[in-house]
């Protein structure tokens, strides 16, 4: 910046951040999010489901080893987590998950959290708050990887996140991708079942495998 100090509103514009993402499996997790009226936390979701709600969360087994992501939820910037989609789904992950689209102002929240690797990774010990936290999903070098052929608005580390303080109102989510005209069909008719106006769209290059990570 040219005068003052960065805010994390002028690292988003900098940056060109445009995409703050949450993947959320089709048939498992969005039709709980349209009846809920919420996106819950992993401590919410067994406050109020206990058992039951092993199967909506994404990965039970990193939220036992990291506290803090019992109340948050994980999030990504300009590009999905490609490889915990792949964890989850397999080669299924396409068709079985969809990218919701969140108000990126959400990011300036000051509870709002930054990671620039996977934030389970070390038990949460590289979790960090405010404009470093954002600055440091862009660090020249990441562990094994640099920003070599990345766009400005691409976090170094293929499993940077952004992590939003739950339970978030679904109000807070601008649109729905999905991978194909079929799924938004699906999509469409949760939304409909549920009394839920969101836009959907399909956006096949947000669900490509990319290069870099030679799966």
């Amino acid at each position: 910046m040219l005068f003052g100090k960065p805010s994390i509103r002028s690292e988003i514009a900098s940056r060109d951040l445009r995409l703050l993402l949450h993947s959320t499996h089709l048939t498992i997790n969005l039709p709980q999010i349209f009846a809920d009226g919420f996106l819950d936390t992993a401590r919410g979701l067994r406050s109020r489901l206990g058992a039951k709600a092993e199967r909506l969360l994404h990965d039970p087994e990193r939220l036992e080893k990291f506290a803090v992501g019992l109340d948050y939820l994980n999030c990504a910037v300009t590009v999905p987590n490609f490889e915990l989609l792949y964890a989850r789904s397999q080669n299924a992950w396409q068709r079985e998950w969809v990218h919701l689209v969140l108000d990126m102002k959400l990011i300036e929240q000051p509870e709002t959290l930054f990671c620039p690797v996977s934030a389970a990774q070390d038990f949460g010990t590289h979790v960090t708050s405010g404009v470093a936290g954002l600055q440091s999903m862009f660090a020249e070098q990441v562990e094994p990887w640099n920003r070599s052929g990345l766009h400005k608005s691409e976090p170094t580390h293929p499993q940077a996140e952004v992590l939003i303080q739950g339970p978030l109102s679904i109000d807070h989510v601008r649109e729905i991708i999905v991978y194909t005209g079929e799924i938004e069909i699906e999509a469409q008719r949760l939304a409909e079942f549920h009394h839920r106006k969101i836009a959907t769209q399909v956006l096949p290059k947000l669900f490509l495998w990319p290069g870099r990570l030679k799966k």
